[in-house]
């Protein structure tokens, strides 16, 4: 057998290898998908009624759903509305509500409105197409009396030592829904969470209508004194102002040293230190204004006792 009959010979069993080789890894996998629990709906509504403007929420709840996607789309449309937690219709109402390894994959349609009412397919990206799950969705015109009224406020405190933390919560309520994001602004720069000093974290309250969003800086400085601002998707704003106290600053004390200790001197705070010669000029006016008043008194004394006699004489001399 020459050379060239090898070289076939082997590529022939190469060839064969691997197709061997690729119909053994598609058997076990498809094996090993046979093996694996396939996905199922769990027990949820499937009529849901809505007034006009409230948030609609179709719940839909898979278990064992692995890698595979869940499909929201209209019963009457072909085009899916949701592909996992993507949205793939221009309206920005719709949303999918879904807990990273939840089991939950609930559709939300926000300011729902009459022309949303029909039937709504839930269903997983699978070749079996049992694996979907109808909802009805049912809409009455809503009382626009009953609606709420959009708020939002910011709490926290507005005095903070240097080098302390400055912690401020911001509510904003809708008036249909809560608001879809909170942004924080510090004297007109908007802020972003940094994980060495500034964090931003966000939390919504479907059933409150409301977006809660915290903001905490740690070791503020000065330069984070200011105005602080936060704003919400639909333009609500609310304000707070928030000073940063410099402890090192002490109008009592001047690097640990009472300002009012007399032996120290007098402080001038023009200087900005004791002035220890105003301190000595001071005690040496107190020490000769002591000796001069000793010095007088004693010379009145001497004048008094001298001059007593002679005019004790002459007072006697005009009396008699």
């Amino acid at each position: 057998m020459d050379s060239v009959s090898v070289c076939c010979l082997l590529r022939y069993f190469v060839v064969i290898a691997a197709v061997w080789s690729k119909v053994e890894a598609q058997r076990r996998s498809e094996k090993s998908t046979e093996e694996r629990p396939q996905p199922s709906f769990l027990d949820t509504p499937r009529n849901f009624t809505y007034q006009e403007g409230q948030l609609a929420r179709l719940e839909c709840s898979l278990q064992n759903l692995g890698t595979k996607k869940v499909i929201w789309r209209r019963s009457s449309d072909p085009h899916p509305m949701t592909i996992g937690r993507k949205r793939y219709v221009d309206d920005t109402r719709v949303m999918v509500e879904h807990m990273p390894l939840g089991q939950e994959w609930h559709l939300l349609i926000k300011q729902v409105r009459l022309d949303d009412e029909g039937q709504y397919e839930c269903q997983v990206a699978s070749r079996d197409k049992t694996l979907r799950r109808y909802v009805n969705l049912i809409v009455k015109p809503g009382d626009k009396s009953a609606r709420g009224t959009p708020q939002i406020h910011i709490e926290g405190s507005t005095y903070v030592e240097k080098n302390g933390d400055i912690r401020l919560v911001c509510n904003a309520t809708g008036e249909e829904h809560s608001p879809d994001d909170i942004d924080w602004f510090l004297n007109g720069q908007k802020l972003d969470t940094d994980s060495s000093q500034v964090s931003i974290l966000k939390r919504v309250s479907l059933t409150e209508k409301t977006i809660y969003s915290i903001l905490e800086i740690k070791n503020a400085k000065m330069k984070d004194a200011g105005i602080y601002v936060c704003r919400t998707s639909d333009l609500q704003i609310a304000s707070e102002r928030v000073d940063v106290l410099n402890a090192d600053t002490n109008n009592v004390k001047r690097d640990g040293v009472d300002s009012h200790d007399p032996s120290k001197g007098y402080y001038d705070p023009r200087k900005g230190y004791f002035d220890q010669q105003a301190n000595h000029g001071s005690g040496a006016y107190r020490i000769s204004c002591s000796w001069g008043t000793v010095l007088a008194s004693f010379v009145w004394l001497c004048v008094s006792v001298t001059c007593w006699p002679v005019a004790h004489s002459r007072l006697l001399l005009f009396f008699t």
